[in-house]
């Protein structure tokens, strides 16, 4: 029984201080390591910092509207006789929209007409008889002033049947009508909407430090949400005469061609005003950027002096940005080779192992 024992005890010590020589090996390992400070490279991407012409440019959002626009109402009451149009068609100017009932100013004008004639003879008639000095001035003066009042009316009448007449004041196209026939219209009742969308203005507003940049005929690039893979072009056609005292913006109009019809009063855009001529500029993708309060930084990957390849961290001051490249105005000189895949996980002066290296588009 004792001998047994021991040989327990003995195996038990045995596999203990085996494990205790083991966990002593892995110790002395890890010191070494942390005494040696030597991290195994990081595998990153990389690419170049590329010199670029880049056009200075003002973003912007805005609304397209029509050359011309409005809602066709009438001037005068009235009962709809006829309607002329049909929704969505294109019309020219001085084209019979619709036509108010105007059999009441009808026969004003036949009684007015009546009294104009009246008062036509009997001025000529009292205008001989003043000539042979057998009337009064004074019966002449009233003999005119009638004829003057009866051509008022006849003009008067004419004017109010003229306006019952709806026409287009340009050409355009039409919208949706809103009225039907024998419906009392009282004044400035709404028709239907009318525009000219052959050309279309564009108005949106940049910051006031650019107006002395801002002038008649700068280019505009313009992006509808109905057409994403599509770009419009315009020209920058009046600059607002003040600052906007709110917002320190100052508004822009640009007039945009669209002879095809594609876009139409009242969407929206995304606008890129284009300022001065192309300027040399270093980009970098988005992803090479370390963003902080404290200043934007990137890791630029070269020799050290004792040629293992590392990873520097340099700050810099960021530009401008298109779609996934980053204007850098300080900091770099074009050329370097700048990490664009995993700088999230570098300290400066890592060592780093070239994955892959990408070209910029």
């Amino acid at each position: 029984m004792f001998k047994r024992t021991v040989i327990f005890l003995f195996i038990l010590l045995t596999i203990i201080g085996g494990l205790g020589f083991i966990k002593y090996q892995q110790m002395q390992q890890g010191m070494a390591a942390m005494a040696s400070n030597t991290p195994s490279p990081s595998s990153v991407e990389v690419t170049e910092a590329l010199k670029v012409n880049w056009q200075p440019r003002v973003s912007a959002v805005g609304t397209l509207t029509a050359r011309e626009g409005i809602d066709v109402s009438n001037e005068v009451e009235g009962v709809i006789e006829k309607i002329h149009i049909k929704s969505g068609q294109h019309v020219d100017k001085g084209d019979l929209l619709s036509s108010l009932n105007d059999d009441v100013e009808q026969a004003d004008l036949v009684s007015f007409k009546a009294q104009e004639e009246l008062a036509q003879s009997l001025f000529k008639r009292n205008e001989n008889m003043w000539k042979k000095k057998t009337i009064s001035e004074t019966d002449y003066d009233n003999a005119r002033s009638n004829l003057l009042v009866a051509r008022a009316n006849v003009t008067q009448t004419k004017a109010r049947i003229a306006k019952k007449s709806i026409r287009a004041p340009f050409d355009g196209m039409l919208g949706i009508r809103h009225v039907s026939i024998g419906q009392y219209l009282p004044p400035g009742t709404m028709l239907i909407s009318l525009q000219d969308y052959a050309q279309l203005y564009v108005d949106f507003a940049i910051p006031g430090k650019h107006l002395p940049e801002v002038n008649e005929g700068l280019e505009v690039h313009i992006r509808a949400s109905a057409y994403t893979d599509r770009e419009f072009v315009g020209k920058v056609k009046a600059v607002d005469s003040k600052v906007d005292e709110a917002t320190r913006n100052i508004s822009v109009r640009a007039v945009l061609d669209n002879e095809d019809g594609l876009l139409r009063p009242g969407m929206y855009a995304d606008i890129d005003l284009l300022l001065n001529q192309p300027s040399e500029s270093i980009v970098v993708p988005a992803t090479s950027i370390i963003f902080s309060s404290f200043g934007n930084a990137l890791f630029v990957v070269e020799k050290n002096q004792e040629g293992a390849t590392v990873a520097r961290r340099v700050q810099i001051e960021t530009g401008e940005q298109r779609g996934d490249l980053v204007a850098v105005i300080a900091g770099l000189s074009g050329g370097e080779m700048v990490v664009q895949a995993g700088a999230n996980k570098l300290m400066n002066n890592a060592p780093v192992s070239v994955n892959k290296e990408a070209r910029l588009k």
